[in-house]
């Protein structure tokens, strides 16, 4: 089990593939899955020595995933962290309670993400480490180009906050639209959409709460998201090759 090797486990693909870079260029061993039981298959050969994990996963969800990991003889000391794009209150003692060792909250910062996952590990001790740790904070914005995923992200928005209004009288799925506000949420605030990540937390809260009377406040923020989406679309523009 190798100091720097980590496996990121997050079904949101501007975030995973943000996260992924990030620990790659600074030197650590990257593995990826969109999902628990993905994570399980990819932990059959390879042995991290930290689990990043999204905590709400399609199927088995990231704090099922840790109690699994830790209830196991052979994965009981991979280092598991757990991050989230909106905190409820009880989210951190949830995390904690199931075993996570640690609880990260998202949009992170590019810049010193790499060196909490070292204080995770340990490796702030080691002169090597210190001396690579201080290199990050000195290096250059990350300026990896998210505009492909950005043009994604905006056009997936769209259909289905427009979907998710029609059904408001049909069909509306609140476990469903909860989990897409969740990724909203987390990739938006990652990306520089501060109004639709902040729209996402917003609409999380009220379908976390459920009542009936908060089906008009729904209503009201599904159309405010539906507008930011349609805007931040007009103002993206044309994607460069």
């Amino acid at each position: 089990m190798s100091n720097k090797s980590v496996l990121i486990v997050e079904d949101t693909p501007i975030n995973l593939k943000m996260v992924r870079v990030i620990m790659q260029r600074a030197g650590f061993d990257v593995r990826t899955a969109t999902s628990a039981e993905e994570a399980l298959e990819v932990l059959r050969h390879f042995r991290p020595r930290v689990v990043l994990t999204d905590i709400q996963l399609p199927g088995i969800d990231g704090l099922a995933l840790t109690k699994h990991l830790k209830s196991s003889p052979d994965t009981r000391d991979i280092i598991v962290l757990a991050l989230t794009a909106f905190a409820m209150k009880s989210d951190k003692q949830r995390a904690l309670e199931a075993g996570c060792d640690g609880y990260i909250t998202k949009p992170i910062d590019t810049r010193t993400f790499p060196d909490l996952i070292r204080q995770f590990i340990g490796a702030t001790d080691d002169a090597a480490s210190i001396s690579e740790s201080a290199s990050t904070r000195d290096a250059a914005p990350f300026d990896f180009s998210l505009d492909n995923l950005k043009q994604s992200f905006i056009a997936n928005g769209m259909q289905q906050s427009e979907r998710f209004v029609n059904s408001l009288n049909t069909d509306f799925n609140y476990a469903e639209v909860q989990s897409e506000a969740h990724r909203w949420a987390g990739a938006a605030g990652q990306i520089g959409y501060v109004e639709i990540a902040e729209c996402a937390r917003q609409l999380e809260a009220l379908l976390h709460q459920r009542g009936t009377d908060s089906l008009t406040l729904v209503r009201k923020t599904l159309m405010r998201l539906v507008q930011l989406f349609s805007g931040a679309r007009e103002a993206a523009g044309p994607v460069r090759p």
